[in-house]
């Protein structure tokens, strides 16, 4: 082989190596609580994969105030200004049970900002205790997740992260360990974790077992921060649970 090419092909594999996914959550709390991204972006970069992990959120928000601009949200902006080779969407928790249609309607206004090779999945969320819709299952999550799927189904290239099936098992295997904040809604820094496990299997294929249990950065002046600390058995047990969800949901 004559030097020269053998250095182009050098170089092309690094070129291919060094290519940097970018990944957008389009959300609101359940997506930002304990820095879900931030988690994501760096378990990647633990199985070194380079993910450049965003997010467009607010408090409480639908996919409706994502499209209309309320709550200061960019997201049109966002997404018809930038190229993401993922971007998740997440509605508001109660939506997809009471108001699917408007899910559905809002959904597919943004899916239409993103070129076609974009990979959109739709973030399954979990019920909660007083979970504020009458005649919901308040004893698991398939009711959001059999809707979103009804959804997804009606596009090519768009795939369910069955977060709130995890929270479901998780809770059902281990009752002793807490997947919600004080409020009994949000998800806590173990429910966080667990769903970050979920979506590195789901998005990457490859199992969550064996990624670290606590993630850190800088601030914006350098200093050492935090974006998560769970305890080793929590985390072991969080990424078993992962596994198990999404990857007997491919069989």
């Amino acid at each position: 082989m004559r030097p020269f090419v053998f250095i182009l092909i050098i170089f092309s594999n690094l070129m291919m190596a060094q290519k940097q996914e970018k990944i957008l959550f389009v959300g609101n709390s359940f997506t930002f609580y304990w820095n879900l991204p931030n988690q994501l972006e760096k378990m990647a970069l633990e199985q070194n994969l380079s993910w450049d992990v965003s997010q467009t959120t607010a408090g409480g928000a639908t996919l409706r105030d994502h499209w209309q601009g309320n709550k200061e949200l960019k997201t049109k902006e966002i997404l018809s200004q930038g190229t993401y080779d993922r971007v998740i969407f997440q509605d508001q928790s109660t939506y997809p049970i009471k108001y699917s249609d408007t899910t559905q309607q809002y959904f597919s206004k943004l899916k239409e900002l993103l070129p076609p090779q974009t990979q959109v999945y739709l973030y399954a969320t979990w019920i909660y205790p007083n979970f504020p819709v009458e005649g919901a299952q308040t004893e698991n999550s398939k009711e959001i997740q059999s809707n979103l799927s009804a959804i997804a189904n009606q596009y090519s290239k768009v795939e369910i992260v069955p977060v709130g099936s995890a929270f479901d098992l998780f809770s059902l295997t281990h009752p002793e360990i807490n997947l919600l904040t004080d409020d009994a809604k949000h998800p806590s820094h173990n429910g966080t974790y667990l769903a970050a496990c979920v979506f590195f299997a789901a998005l990457s294929g490859q199992s969550s077992k064996g990624l670290d249990r606590r993630y850190e950065g800088k601030d914006a002046n350098g200093k050492k921060i935090y974006y998560s600390i769970v305890e080793k058995s929590v985390a072991s047990k969080c990424q078993v649970i992962a596994d198990k969800i999404v990857f007997q949901k491919r069989q």
